[in-house]
């Protein structure tokens, strides 16, 4: 495939593709403009070869897109314990403007968040909860091209999953409610859980593990129509945790390895260990935009 043919293909690949991963009361972040990237030839393949090297984007920042963050309501999400003492991870555009937060335990119960710290210029959010459960690791690295990933969480605020491989290196620029531009990773969609899961809303602030249980980015975005999901850089996350000493990541543990066939019982695991958590956002009064 030349250059130029592989340009178009990414163009099409990227048109449209992000939305907010909100539920609730949040409005859908539509993209206005992307540069192209080349996609990975095995993306869609059932079995493709693992890459031996680190991914290769065609620039130094890789394709942007512009999304557009809209009015905030009450609304669920997703986060997921990075220490055993009450420290959790989640989206930015999950947290921000809540009147108040819960992580939920069980129908009509939950923790209370009582500090939530916002990344400056990217999609991500600390919480701090009087109540701990085990953590899952993070990792170090950034995922190859074609590489397998597998998101744990709330989709339409009931339990999903999602199994997708690395498409490549991106920028997201949000606009309206705040303003913030920050590397991401873009990722092919293989299937999700339940089959017929309409949408990924409320999977936003999810973890996207590797195929050792390492959490390589945050859910920040999906496209609108099935098919691509946006993770936040490990770089950012980093970033926001050295902000924290309080809050560095401790090393925790993934019941079984994940693949394919597996990530669906995984999935179930962390979620009834509370290791993922349905965030609940409560908005006394919508706020839009400035």
């Amino acid at each position: 495939m030349n250059r130029i043919t592989y340009l178009i293909a990414m163009l099409a690949v990227l048109y449209g593709v992000v939305s907010a991963l909100m539920g609730g009361g949040d409005g859908p972040r539509r993209p206005r403009q992307t540069t192209p990237m080349p996609p990975p030839s095995d993306v869609g393949s059932s079995r493709p070869p693992r890459p031996s090297g680190p991914s290769a984007p065609t620039g130094p920042a890789g394709p942007t897109i512009e999304v557009d963050v809209g009015s905030k309501g009450s609304s669920t999400g997703t986060a997921f314990a990075i220490t055993d003492d009450g420290w959790w991870l989640t989206a930015r555009h999950v947290a921000h403007g809540c009147d108040a937060i819960w992580l939920q335990t069980a129908p009509r119960k939950g923790w209370r968040v009582a500090e939530v710290h916002l990344h400056p210029n990217a999609d991500l959010a600390l919480l701090r909860t009087r109540t701990g459960r085990a953590p899952l690791s993070l990792a170090h690295g950034t995922p190859a091209r074609g590489e397998d990933g597998f998101s744990l969480g709330y989709p339409q605020g009931r339990p999903g999953d999602v199994h997708a491989r690395v498409l490549g290196q991106a920028r997201l620029k949000s606009v309206g409610r705040y303003r913030i531009n920050e590397p991401v990773l873009a990722w092919a969609e293989v299937s999700r859980r339940p089959g017929d899961l309409p949408a990924l809303g409320g999977l936003s602030g999810g973890p996207m593990l590797d195929d050792q249980g390492r959490v390589v980015g945050v859910l920040v975005a999906s496209s609108k129509r099935r098919g691509r999901v946006m993770t936040t850089a490990q770089a950012s996350i980093h970033e926001l945790l050295a902000q924290y000493p309080e809050a560095q990541a401790t090393a925790g543990a993934v019941p079984r390895p994940i693949d394919g066939n597996s990530f669906t019982a995984t999935g179930k695991t962390l979620r009834r260990d509370l290791t993922i958590a349905k965030v609940l956002c409560k908005v006394r009064q919508a706020r839009r935009r400035p």
